[in-house]
């Protein structure tokens, strides 16, 4: 498959009362045709400064940099606000984490979905609401007919989750960004969703950005997997990899955070990473995951390296400076 996406050293810093926030601090990625990529770690990591770096829709005073950002060959990096709104909805769409801060309340479903279809030439407005209805039935929404004609209140959660699905898939966009979609919905909507999601992806061929926190998800959905931390990818390879053979030690962190069918008894204390986020405020430099590693020496005090230690069929990428220290680990069994 070629690469839709190509991002090189981007960076998104934010002024706060305390200093320069580094939120992103010079991440590289490449999202193929057709794929499916997990951007996963924990609260304040700066996955979804990232998927708004990607849209355009930063803060105002946020400001953005990258060596390149090519979508399709097409550097986005510093194009004009014009050019970008034509990409948005018909080549490239978000799903955010919370679709009723996202639908708008003073409008009915039919005339949201429609709207980014009809800016395109040559589509009347009978060709889009037919590809609303259908896009409602293929999301699982009965009553698609009827539903063009309610506003967002009189969904509920989920229904409104699947609605800003069928939203993003209007004009058949090349990328689709999912930042946590699932988060706010309980265990057995969220499993339905993440199906849904899969599998129209695989329909459509669209390449996906899935953000989430959750590896449990990750395991179910990814192709590549890309962990973030402090601002960085500390760790990037296909998923079966990752969960065989974890290389950064934030990354088996997370792995031995997770109850296993069997071996967590029944009251026992879970595993968790000790100690705290570093702050990003102001200089930050070094390995930001030393003050919580235990492999942590002098030497992390320096800036680590991006490594590959995989091979050229599946090419393993990790960064940190205890890579050849790490002992070998078993396959996690709670996600295998």
């Amino acid at each position: 498959m070629s690469v839709l996406l190509d991002v090189k050293n981007l960076k998104v810093d934010l002024p706060t009362e305390r200093g320069m926030l580094h939120a992103v601090r010079g991440i590289d990625f490449q999202v193929k045709r057709g794929e499916m990529l997990c951007l996963v770690g924990e609260s304040g990591c700066g996955k979804s400064m990232t998927s708004l770096a990607l849209m355009g829709l930063l803060p105002r005073k946020a400001q953005c940099s990258a060596d390149y950002i090519l979508f399709d060959g097409k550097d986005l990096n510093g194009l004009p606000e014009k050019q970008l709104m034509q990409l948005r909805g018909k080549r490239m769409a978000m799903i955010f984490q919370e679709p009723m801060t996202s639908l708008n309340p003073a409008y009915t479903l039919g005339n949201q979905l429609c709207e980014a279809m009809l800016q395109q030439p040559g589509v009347s407005r009978a060709e889009a609401r037919e590809r609303a209805i259908y896009l409602l039935h293929r999301t699982g929404i009965s009553n698609a007919e009827d539903r063009l004609r309610q506003y967002p209140h009189q969904l509920s959660g989920g229904l409104r989750q699947r609605v800003m699905i069928a939203m993003s898939l209007m004009c058949s966009p090349d990328l689709i960004i999912a930042d946590e979609p699932t988060t706010a919905l309980d265990v057995t909507i969220q499993a339905q969703i993440l199906r849904m999601i899969r599998e129209l992806q695989q329909e459509f061929g669209t390449a996906v950005i899935f953000i989430t926190h959750d590896l449990g998800v990750v395991s179910r959905i990814a192709d590549r997997v890309a962990v973030m931390y402090a601002g960085q990818v500390v760790e990037t390879t296909d998923v079966a990899q990752l969960y065989a053979e974890p290389r950064h030690p934030y990354t088996r962190g997370l792995l031995n955070c997770i109850p296993v069918r069997g071996k967590t008894l029944p009251g026992s204390r879970l595993q968790a990473i000790p100690g705290v986020v570093p702050s990003l405020v102001g200089e930050v430099s070094g390995c930001a995951f030393r003050n919580r590693c235990v492999l942590a020496d002098g030497g992390c005090e320096a800036d680590p390296p991006m490594a590959d230690k995989g091979n050229a069929a599946a090419p393993h990428f990790a960064r940190c400076h205890k890579l050849d220290a790490l002992p070998q680990t078993e396959r996690v069994e709670a996600l295998a």
